[in-house]
């Protein structure tokens, strides 16, 4: 039987990102890579959000799509920039992590996932310390996410934004578990 104590190591961002990205493990995932930057339609979005929601979504979630998103495909708003994503984000009714899911499924290049998972690995990288979304305010996600976050995300590798996404998640959930050990 071997036993482990973890320590944590120095590396470069590349580096980083390629070992967090490999212990991404999601079962749902094809929901996501077949549907994203796809043209959308009513079943992708409903596909996409179900990846998003993790499983099966409630008949009253799936009516807050229908009404909060599912217009914008009859007319899809530009979205070229950041201050585009917020004007266009103060137009929407969902719930604000969803509402920037959303960006990210009209134009996942300039948008990236955020959640509370990848701002958890965002704080405790850019701050060294473990802090969780539900300590926001909605408008402070928001302002965090399109004056900070994306600028972040960005830095860590323009070209490939999912394996990032990926790494991030799963530091995050990783940094979770950390600090509920270290509590002990």
């Amino acid at each position: 039987m071997e036993y482990l104590i973890y320590s944590p190591i120095e590396m470069e961002k590349q580096d980083f990102i390629a070992f967090w990205a490999q212990k991404h493990f999601y079962s749902l995932e094809y929901l996501y890579e077949e549907n994203i930057g796809q043209t959308l339609n009513r079943e992708r979005v409903i596909k996409l959000f179900t990846w998003k929601n993790g499983g099966n979504i409630a008949t009253k979630k799936i009516r807050s799509i229908e009404d909060n998103y599912l217009p914008s495909l009859i007319e899809i708003p530009v979205l070229n920039n950041i201050e585009n994503g917020r004007i266009y984000l103060e137009s929407l009714g969902g719930g604000v992590i969803w509402n920037i899911f959303w960006l990210h499924c009209l134009k996942p290049q300039l948008f990236p996932i955020f959640d509370q998972h990848t701002y958890r690995a965002y704080k405790f990288i850019t701050e060294s310390r473990i802090a969780e979304t539900a300590e926001l305010k909605d408008n402070e996600k928001i302002e965090l996410y399109l004056k900070n976050y994306i600028h972040f995300f960005s830095q860590l590798g323009s070209n490939e934004n999912r394996k990032v996404d990926k790494a991030l998640f799963m530091y995050g959930r990783f940094l979770k578990n950390w600090d509920l050990i270290n509590r002990i």
